[in-house]
């Protein structure tokens, strides 16, 4: 999402240098996605589920939270529209159930021109082209709410109708761009007596754009289901500022919003008066609210927020207290945060607003969690380090590549391009165009290696694994099965690698392929040099001591009993409350003692029974 500095401070007074502004947004988990230049624009990423920081009125209501300065929302006239005449109303008809509203207006005797200085200038800012002050205003609207709207010439219209309905395979339409669209039935279009006008959600038609001769115009907004922009999008290779929203979660209360704050542009810049139309909406979307738990903030956050801060933060994003007391309180969630589903969604608002910095260090209270990582990952990890170590470099290729014809290749419905539209069923392809890049660059001794997963489908079951492919100017495998422990291996003629009789991985002249989780069963741990010195075990436990004992009492009790521990330290104590105290004692063995367990249990057991010692390990 692109932020002009100049548009930005439309709607709030800041005064920060724009690099201090990117530190915000990066703060709020908006990331730079290109380097500043001279241009004060910000090019943020947008890879959150939220629609409404896909405007600039939703980037910088959370900026203005986080700065704790007014958000200042356009001005919207409220002034009548004029009733219009049965003879002069456009029906709206809408027979597909990708569309769940559509509101329009007639917008008559306007005088199409140039658009003004400062809605020319922010346009081109965020990188889009002036056309005209009917088209700029709807371009300028859609990235100020996030909400897609669109104008047709009604002279241009072939009938007196709008009729949205699925697309005919085969239909035809040509783009305000002039490219010539062949549509299927995937799609939804707007028509008017039977001709097509607009792929719905997507693109206009050249037929009835809105040109220097235009007097009267129907304008639209309308809310559409996103699965089906994504895949007509897709299919149609076409991707746009509408696309990008209109494939979104948005909420068809948005609607109302924009097309107001169109037709108040529009008659201020091109002069006229407006007429409602009509406005399909059979099913309105009822308002959702939400109970907030106090307790759960301060789990979550693991410090005590005070109530007024809670209610600031939420009152700067648009939340609407409903009720509060017992610790809790219900808000009604704004139209814009379609994203909003779960509790832990406030909680997340109220931390992102409150500075993640002031979240406090603390000691864990509770015994360090068990490393989980499975045996696969830490195995790939030792072959990366072999392989770093021989010289190799490591690299990451795209698992998306181009369709074969294997009938055994994932393939994908809603693919970008035709280029990328199945996944890779080897690593080879990918490594391929590294190596090309490496020569371009004249590098030509080189060896390169991947670790990542492969896709494959057999009959209705959908398959992935994981390999390492090595490529180059590299005679690693040897060296590598010898770093593992490796030594009865075999090349069979075909060129298999086997190890007792066992597949896996193949070689060829440029590469060799294993694979990976095959090989850990035959990989063995690295004996290392043998020490004169002798190893040993430690535990570390965690007491929950009575306040009035210290730690002579400790060791007092524990010097009776007979245990083969050969000492004992104290690491921490820290105060818990005013009747705990919390020791972190470790106790070290002999590596080779065979009563290491036994030994814990009597320690734990005997610091009970004497000294109402309770642990935490």
């Amino acid at each position: 999402m692109k932020i002009p500095l100049l548009w930005l401070k439309d709607y709030l007074e800041i005064n920060k240098p724009i690099q201090e502004v990117a530190v915000d947004f990066t703060q709020l988990g908006l990331m730079l996605d290109k380097p500043l230049d001279s241009s004060n624009v910000l090019d943020l990423e947008q890879r959150l589920n939220r629609s409404d920081l896909l405007s600039i009125i939703g980037c910088a209501r959370d900026l203005a939270a986080f700065e704790e300065i007014k958000l200042k929302l356009p001005k919207l006239i409220s002034k009548q529209g004029k009733s219009i005449v049965a003879k002069d109303k456009i029906q709206i008809i809408v027979e597909t159930p990708a569309v769940s509203r559509f509101r329009t207006r007639q917008i008559k005797n306007i005088k199409v021109g140039p658009s003004p200085s400062w809605l020319v200038e922010r346009l081109q800012s965020y990188g889009m082209d002036s056309i005209n002050n009917i088209v700029d205003v709807t371009n300028y609207v859609m990235v100020e709410y996030g909400q897609t709207l669109h104008a047709q010439d009604i002279a241009r219209l072939k009938g007196r109708d709008i009729t949205i309905r699925q697309a005919k395979d085969g239909e035809k339409l040509t783009t305000l761009l002039g490219t010539e669209v062949i549509l299927n039935q995937d799609a939804f279009v707007l028509t008017s007596g039977g001709h097509v006008t607009v792929i719905g959600g997507i693109v206009g038609g050249k037929d009835t754009g809105v040109s220097e001769t235009t007097t009267d115009i129907i304008l639209d907004s309308g809310h559409y289901d996103s699965r089906v922009i994504r895949k007509v999008s897709r299919g149609l290779k076409i991707i746009n500022e509408s696309v990008s929203r209109n494939e979104k979660f948005l909420d068809p209360r948005t609607i109302d919003l924009a097309i107001v704050r169109a037709t108040d542009l529009i008659l201020n810049l091109a002069g006229g008066e407006y007429y409602e139309n009509d406005d399909y909406y059979p099913h309105p979307v009822v308002p959702q609210t939400m109970t907030l738990r106090l307790s759960r903030l301060a789990l979550i956050s693991g410090m005590n927020i005070p109530l007024y801060t809670v209610k600031k933060i939420l009152k700067s994003l648009e939340y609407s207290i409903i009720e509060e007391g017992e610790g809790k309180i219900i808000v009604e969630v704004p139209y814009f945060r379609t994203d909003v589903e779960v509790e832990d969604d406030l909680v997340s608002d109220i931390l992102r607003i409150n500075n993640y910095n002031q979240i406090p260090l603390s000691v864990l209270s509770t015994a360090v969690p068990r490393d989980i990582t499975p045996p696969i990952y830490r195995f790939e990890d030792h072959l990366r380090d072999l392989l770093i170590a021989q010289g190799l470099h490591e690299h990451i290729t795209n698992s998306l590549t181009q369709s074969s014809a294997d009938p055994n290749q994932v393939t994908l419905v809603n693919a970008l391009t035709s280029d990328q539209n199945a996944l890779r069923t080897a690593l080879v392809s990918g490594l391929i165009h590294v190596l090309s890049t490496y020569k371009k660059h004249k590098i030509t001794d080189v060896g390169i290696f991947e670790i990542g997963k492969v896709f494959r489908k057999n009959n209705s079951a959908y398959l992935e694994g994981r390999l390492l492919t090595v490529m180059g100017s590299s005679n690693s495998l040897a060296t590598l099965f010898a770093s593992l422990g490796i030594t009865d291996y075999q090349i069979t003629k075909n060129c298999q690698i086997t190890i007792n009789h066992q597949l896996v991985g193949t070689l060829t002249p440029q590469s060799y392929t294993l694979v990976t989780d095959q090989l850990m069963l035959f990989g063995q741990k690295y004996a290392g040099i043998i020490s004169k010195f002798t190893h040993t075990t430690s535990l570390d436990f965690s007491l929950l001591v009575p306040a009035d004992l210290k730690y002579a009492d400790i060791t007092e009790t524990l010097s009776s009993i007979k245990v083969s521990y050969q000492k004992i330290f104290c690491k921490s104590m820290t105060k818990m409350n005013d009747k705990i105290n919390n020791y972190l004692l470790t106790f070290t063995w002999d590596a080779s003692s065979k009563s290491i367990q036994t030994d814990k249990e009597l320690i734990l057991s005997t610091l009970k029974a004497k000294l109402e010692i309770d642990s935490k390990s």
